[in-house]
């Protein structure tokens, strides 16, 4: 027996909001775009519908950003790309050979696959250099490359603490 749940009109936005949505957004993204037509609506409330649409296989929970959960409406196989600089993810429709995963830990069920890759997207690499007083730092474990004044304690992406090396130092 499926799982069932009341449509509300807020629950029917924030389906409508998936639906065909390449941002891969996270329950506080979907929230900030549909707070202002529902008022009442809930932070709580859009995590318990996506965490229904998840267990009813609607969308798929991707997990790229430690600090925000994101949901991917797409179930079609794809992959992702993440924009080291401005963070943002891109889908790879294209055909990845991974056949051979399962010889390579044959005593283990998998479950499920999700190949990363890292990348300067188009509009980054178009952009003006850094703003002056404002150093960049890339982690040495996940690669992605964070701008701020000062240098952070942690990384932004994988959340590591002591990773972070001045990509390009001053002197």
């Amino acid at each position: 027996m499926k799982p069932k749940i009341k449509w509300t009109p807020q629950r029917l936005a924030i389906l409508k909001y998936l639906d065909g949505n390449k941002e891969h957004p996270s329950a506080e993204d979907i929230y900030e775009a549909l707070s202002k037509d529902f008022p009442t609506m809930s932070v709580a409330t859009v995590y318990n519908v996506l965490e229904f649409l998840k267990r009813t296989g609607r969308v798929k929970e991707i997990y790229i950003d430690p600090q925000k959960r994101r949901f991917d409406p797409d179930l079609s196989a794809h992959y992702h790309a993440i924009c080291i600089k401005c963070q943002k993810i891109f889908d790879i429709q294209a055909k990845i050979n991974i056949d051979n995963l399962k010889s390579l830990v044959p005593e283990f069920q998998i479950l499920d696959t999700q190949l990363k890759v890292y990348v300067i997207c188009p509009s980054c690499q178009k952009k003006a250099s850094l703003t002056p007083g404002y150093k960049e730092y890339k982690c040495a474990k996940c690669g992605s490359i964070r701008t701020a004044k000062h240098k952070p304690q942690k990384c932004s992406s994988c959340g590591i603490r002591g990773f972070l090396v001045e990509v390009h130092p001053t002197n």
